[in-house]
Parts: C-alpha cells; sequence; structure tokens
C-alpha cells in the first residue's frame, strides 16, 4: 500500500528528476500560462452567470458548480507549476507539498466536475419527461443539496482514501469515472430517442398552431441539450489520453525513469487540465445569455 506523502516524496527527489530540466521548464512555463487563463476565463463566466437571471434557476445552480469546479482546475494546474519550479531549485519539500496540493485538489475538481456532468444529463432528461411537473421536482433546494454530496462526499472522500492508499484511490476514481459515462451516455440517449418520438407524434396529431408553440419549446430544449452535449465531448477529448495512460504511467517512470516518458505522461495532464480553459469558451458560444453578459462585463472592465 503506498500513501500519497510517500509517492510525494518519491517524486520529489534529486534522483527521479535528475535529467529532467528541459521537459520541466517547458511545462512549468505551458502550465502557468494555461492556469492563469484558466482562473480569468472561469471567474468571467462564474460573474456572467451570477449576474443573468434568464437562465432556470436550478440548472443554472449546476452549470455555476461545473464553472466553480474548472475555476479550481486552473489552481491546482498552478499547484502543478509550482511543483516543477521547487524541482528547479531543489525545494524538495516545497515541491512535495506542491505535488500533494496538486494531487488533491486535482481529484476532487476532476471528481466533481465529471459527476456536475452527469448531475447536468440527468437535468435534462427530468425536464424532457417530467414535463410540467419538472419545476416541482428539480428545486433550486435540491439542486444545493446535490452540489454539497458532490464536493464534500464524493471529491473529497476520494481526496481522502488517495492520500491514505493510491491504489486503492485510483481504483475508485476509474469506476467513477466510468459510472459518470455511462450515466451520461444513458441519458443523452433516451432524449434522443424521446425527443424523436415526440415530434413524429406532434408531426401526426397536432394542429399547426400547436405544431409552432411546441416546435418552438423543442428548439429552446434542444439547443441547451447541444451545449451540454459539447462540454460532454471536450471532457471527453481531453481526459481518454490520460485515462488510458495514467494506469500504467505511474509505475513505469519511476522503474525506467525515461525522459520521453514523462513527457509523454505530463502531455496528458497538461491536455487534461486544459479542458478547464475549452470550457468558458463553450459557454460564451452555445448560451447567448452568458455571452452577452460576457461581453458587457469586458466592455466595463476596459473602461
Amino acid at each position: 500500500m503506498q500513501t500519497l506523502p510517500a509517492l510525494a516524496k518519491l517524486y520529489c527527489s534529486e534522483e527521479f528528476t535528475q535529467g529532467l530540466d528541459e521537459e520541466i521548464i517547458c511545462f512549468s512555463v505551458i502550465n502557468t500560462v494555461l492556469a492563469i487563463t484558466a482562473v480569468v476565463g472561469n471567474t468571467v463566466v462564474l460573474i456572467a452567470l451570477h449576474k443573468e437571471t434568464s437562465l432556470h434557476r436550478p440548472s443554472k445552480a449546476l452549470l455555476q458548480n461545473l464553472v466553480a469546479s474548472d475555476l479550481c482546475v486552473g489552481f491546482a494546474e498552478l499547484a502543478l507549476a509550482g511543483n516543477w519550479i521547487s524541482i528547479l531549485q531543489e525545494q524538495w519539500g516545497i515541491c512535495q507539498f506542491f505535488f500533494q496540493a496538486h494531487i488533491m485538489m486535482g481529484i476532487i475538481c476532476v471528481a466533481v466536475s465529471l459527476c456536475t456532468l452527469a448531475a447536468i444529463s440527468v437535468d435534462r432528461v427530468l425536464a424532457l419527461l417530467l414535463g410540467l411537473r419538472y419545476r416541482q421536482v428539480v428545486t433550486v433546494r435540491r439542486v444545493y443539496v446535490v452540489v454539497i454530496v458532490l464536493w464534500i462526499l464524493i471529491g473529497v472522500g476520494m481526496a481522502i482514501l488517495t492520500m491514505l492508499n493510491t491504489d486503492a484511490g485510483g481504483v475508485v476514481a476509474l469506476s467513477a469515472i466510468a459510472v459518470c459515462l455511462l450515466t451520461s451516455t444513458f441519458c443523452y440517449t433516451t432524449i434522443f430517442f424521446t425527443l424523436r418520438n415526440q415530434q413524429t407524434q406532434v408531426h401526426n396529431n397536432s394542429p399547426e398552431q400547436e405544431n409552432q408553440t411546441i416546435s418552438l419549446n423543442i428548439s429552446r430544449y434542444r439547443r441547451t441539450v447541444s451545449t451540454t452535449l459539447w462540454l460532454q465531448m471536450s471532457v471527453v477529448f481531453c481526459y481518454l489520453p490520460y485515462l488510458l495512460f495514467a494506469p500504467v504511467a505511474y509505475r513505469q517512470i519511476v522503474k525506467t525513469q525515461s525522459p520521453s516518458l514523462y513527457s509523454q505522461f505530463y502531455s496528458t495532464v497538461t491536455l487534461m487540465c486544459s479542458n478547464s480553459i475549452l470550457n468558458p469558451i463553450l459557454y460564451c458560444w452555445k448560451i447567448k445569455e452568458v455571452r452577452r453578459t460576457v461581453k458587457e462585463i469586458l466592455r466595463c472592465s476596459q473602461m
């Protein structure tokens, strides 16, 4: 059984990092730029969502939680950059602190982010299936309860488990990721077939005027589903290389201490963290209310 402090001591040592100066300098620069961009971008979007009142409050609360988790990923990247800078300065105690901070924050933020995306997909399928009962079932108070559970039980719980036993934490993390992705896939598949069946029924049975009203509602609903699908695809694109590479990379890097393997592994880490930059772009592109408010914020900041 290997604990996180023991792993940090191994990674933050002169023997392990010898000959990796070029790789460490490169990744520290890249991740510092990405981290600052992620913090600024997600902060602006979070302010925009707070100011925007036209969005449905429970759905907006879930979206705000997703943005908050992306914001925390930016701080986790800063901890990773601090870890590399301390390696270059041979400050091994500081290096261990930043290494553990990066792992802990990363686990919490990634867990909350993936679970929030799964919760958003459930929210969208409930909005379609419950109809008028949706606003009675999905309330702001219940969404806040879900958010608290995600941060405390899932995020912090997984981080504590990883600190005590990194192997067990890895198994639980991979299982949680699989459950989240399967949940989202099931929800979006249900949405697709339900929308297709409803469209067929409306086309065959409803009068023209009712058709236009329903079509308008379905059109707005499809836009929200499209936004969440883009967010889901962004996560899959950014996380998949890391998920495929990470289970074997840790042990192989320790055994071989290969600079190329080190570069490949932290390239996947950098790609995974870059998801926190892509999401604000998607918010502004796909949600016109957020795009309008962000433009107003940026316009005021320039005055």
